[in-house]
This record gives C-alpha cells, structure tokens and sequence, in this order.
C-alpha cells in the first residue's frame, strides 16, 4: 500500500513540476534551490540488496523546509553558492546528521563554502522528518516478482537508516531573491 501511495506521489509530482531551468523570483531578499544528488556521490557504500530484497526510499513526511539566505550576507552580493550536504536518515525516520559532501560532482569543498551558508542548510536539514527507508525482505525471488508493483506484499519491511545527498543552492540578484533548483 505504501508503495503505491508513493507511485501515486511520485507521478503527481512529475506532473506538476516546474522546468528546472525556470527560476522563480521570490519575494524575499534571499532564496535557495535544493535538489536530491544522492545518485551523483560515488558507488563505494551503497546498499547491495540480494535478488529477494527490494528497497524503498524514505519519503518526507511533508514538504522540505529550505534554509533561508544568511542575512548576514546579502549586503556581499555574492554569486551562487552551492552547498552539498549529506544527510543521515535513521530507521526511525528522523535525521541523525549532517555532514559536508564534497565528492559529489558540482560540489565544491568545505572551505570553499561560506561556513554560514553551510550551517544553515544542515540546521533546516536536521529539521526534517521522514517515513523510513525499508529493505523489503521476500522469501524468495518468485514471490518478490508477484509483488511487483505492490510493493512489499509476501515480504517483510526492514527499516533501513540510509544516506542521502542534497545540494542546496543560496543566491541572490539585484537585491532580490530567486529560487531555482539547482544543479
């Protein structure tokens, strides 16, 4: 069942999801894009699953919170700058942490983000809240088949902590702020 609610979700959202390549003013002095880069960090760490076992990534119990620009420096007027976290998910769904990740491609190192940039993306990301990933653990192969889209039926959800990687992106132009998603 939640498979497909997430299904129903996930389509939903490709629906109605603005062009990436659109920004769209805000109408604050500040604005931050994030995008998910979970796929762009390096393949060392993953979870491999056995061919009885599927996963499901964690969902967010609602809309992310994005940081708000640093207002101690709007007055800079600096270009983009791009911060990209990773953020430890536990079992339970909440964040256990956040940590740079300058391996990611598109991402810059730690020093070479303003620290106040950084800090305010993993205070907003320590906020979040998630309905947990799970491994779902089938007895075999077959059955896992026959489940196919129906998620998890004849198998047995494990709740997984996972991961995931996010690139935050704070900018600002003619005094005002846009939001894009970021690459």
């Amino acid at each position: 069942m939640r498979r497909i609610a997430f299904l129903v979700l996930a389509l939903t959202g490709c629906a109605s999801a603005p062009d990436p390549s659109t920004e769209v003013s805000s109408g604050r002095s500040g604005a931050v894009g994030i995008r998910e880069i979970t796929e762009a960090v390096p393949a060392s760490g993953r979870l491999t699953l056995s061919q009885q076992e599927s996963f499901q990534m964690p969902l967010a119990e609602q809309a992310l919170a994005l940081p708000s620009y640093p207002e101690s420096l709007l007055a800079q007027r600096l270009p983009p700058q791009i911060v990209c976290l990773r953020v430890g998910i536990g079992a339970d769904g909440k964040v256990v942490g956040t940590w740079p990740s300058p391996n990611a491609d598109g991402c810059p190192g730690p020093d070479d983000v303003d620290a106040r940039f950084r800090d305010a993306a993993a205070a907003t990301a320590a906020q979040w809240r998630f309905d947990p990933a799970f491994r779902c653990v089938f007895p075999d192969a077959a059955t896992k088949a026959r489940a196919g889209a129906l998620g998890c039926l004849g198998g047995r959800e494990v709740p997984q902590a996972v991961t995931l990687a996010y690139r935050f992106v704070f900018e600002q132009q003619g005094g005002r702020g846009k939001v894009r998603l970021g690459d």
